[in-house]
């Protein structure tokens, strides 16, 4: 966890995080922000850091699936 919000917290505000166990697997939730531009630069530049994120933990655990979601009128959705 500690790594990962490291990463994220490098170029990103870090608002909340936690680990949770999902049939045994630990899954890492983490909440950012991206500064206010254009939808698909905020897009991108989610996914940028989502991608350093998980770079950043691959050096100390396995990882599995990486999703990240964007919040729209209280909804999440898939970017």
């Amino acid at each position: 966890m500690d790594a990962a919000v490291e990463a994220l917290g490098t170029r990103h505000h870090v608002e909340a995080h936690q680990l949770e166990l999902a049939g045994g697997v630990p899954q890492l939730n983490l909440r950012f922000l991206v500064e206010a531009t254009a939808y698909a630069a905020e897009n991108s530049q989610a996914l940028e850091a989502a991608a350093m994120m998980r770079d950043a933990v691959e050096r100390v655990a396995l990882t599995g699936n990486l999703t990240v979601l964007r919040r729209n009128r209280g909804r999440w959705a898939p970017v």
